[in-house]
């Protein structure tokens, strides 16, 4: 029945998945999908080996069609199942850079769970054009969860949120009325931005 651990023989490998012998005369296929939840599994031969014993989970049979499906992941805990009473909004994350992009740095929080640091959340005060200006691959940050979405496997991540909003204390610093002096940094049609 569907849910069911069986155990059965790797009898041979595509490049789409590996078929099990459950018993004799049943063979049942774990599609690359489905053998692993924290790695993009590109052929089976990166987990399994012709004639090797493994443990799976049926996940569907279609008697007609005479077809088995099993999975291998099932046989751990989802890292995402839960992952949203580990990581509730505004908890802080700690996690290592894995991957950078032009809109934002991939951090492993846990095996298997990784969150965007959008740029646009990296400074309050600075415009980040790429987040290698402000880390690299393998530094360990601290974040603060902003958003997740276990159904779609995604985390958003905020980096400035770590710090105080300098924006906050400017109402308390400079009241409406405060004569101040600054730097003029750029010249408009519309306006003069100091």
């Amino acid at each position: 029945p569907v849910g069911i651990r069986v155990t059965g023989k790797v009898v041979s490998l595509t490049d789409y998945g590996a078929f099990i012998e459950v018993e004799e005369g049943v063979e049942g296929l774990i599609h690359v999908s489905e053998m692993s939840w924290t790695k993009r599994v590109k052929h089976p031969s990166k987990i399994l080996n012709a004639g090797d014993w493994v443990e799976c989970v049926v996940l569907d049979i279609d008697q007609e069609g005479r077809r088995l499906s099993l999975g291998l992941k099932q046989i751990t805990d989802d890292p995402w199942a839960e992952a949203d009473m580990r990581y509730p909004k505004n908890a802080r994350v700690k996690g290592k850079v894995v991957s950078l992009t032009d809109y934002g740095a991939f951090i492993e929080v846990e095996e298997g769970v990784e969150g965007l640091i959008h740029v646009s959340e990296m400074s309050w005060t600075k415009r980040i054009k790429h987040p290698s200006a402000v880390m690299n691959v393998n530094d360990v940050v601290e974040a603060v969860v902003l958003e997740i979405d276990k159904e779609n496997r995604r985390m958003s991540l905020g980096l400035k949120q770590t710090q105080p909003n300098p924006w906050d204390n400017l109402v308390k610093k400079y009241p409406p009325g405060t004569r101040i002096k600054g730097e003029i940094r750029h010249v408009t049609d519309f306006g003069v931005f100091v």
